[in-house]
């Protein structure tokens, strides 16, 4: 195990809520906010409540940012009864930003440019150890949740907590596996 990984800051962030004074709340698409179902997108368990509370009640700005191509996330969420639901919908090649080392990253800085909020007043939600080094590479604070194959998460529980999913559980093991499974 590397020293960044055993020391913890490996992983940005631990955070299992979102503070109700978030400026902008940016989701990850895919194993995020919808799971795949019978060869059907469907939202996750718990999105509309999260929606209520964040978007309509507390006016918070919810943008989609994905790796997946833009025509892809824009069906997945209508699929998904998500279209038009949040205030904005980005996919690649428009969210991805390749580093000089080589590295893909989301993009988050073109949500905090577009909707005038500090890194640190944002929130990003996602499933993966490359959403979390996005979110690090950015200074975003980053929320975990679990892929869909936990059928017990419901993001109702990313309002007033606690989930039990904290972001700092990525290990570099599970980091090496999921890159190389993307090879």
């Amino acid at each position: 195990m590397s020293q960044a990984a055993a020391d913890g800051s490996f992983q940005f962030g631990s955070g299992t809520i979102i503070p109700s004074n978030a400026g902008l709340i940016i989701l990850d698409c895919f194993e995020t906010l919808v799971e795949m179902h019978d060869r059907s997108y469907i939202a996750r368990q718990g999105v509309d409540a999260f929606i209520e509370h964040f978007s309509r009640r507390l006016r918070v700005p919810l943008a989609v940012l994905s790796d997946g191509e833009q025509s892809a996330v824009e069906a997945a969420l209508s699929q998904a009864g998500l279209a038009g639901r949040t205030a904005a919908v980005v996919g690649a090649p428009d969210s991805l930003l390749q580093l000089p080392d080589g590295r893909v990253l989301k993009r988050l800085d073109l949500l905090l440019q577009r909707f005038s909020v500090s890194a640190e007043a944002a929130v990003f939600v996602g499933d993966s150890p490359l959403d979390a080094q996005a979110a690090r590479h950015f200074g975003v604070p980053f929320v975990r949740v679990p892929r869909s194959e936990d059928r017990d998460f419901t993001f109702a529980s990313l309002i007033h907590g606690p989930s039990r999913y904290q972001s700092s559980e990525f290990s570099a093991v599970f980091l090496e596996r999921y890159l190389n499974r993307k090879k």
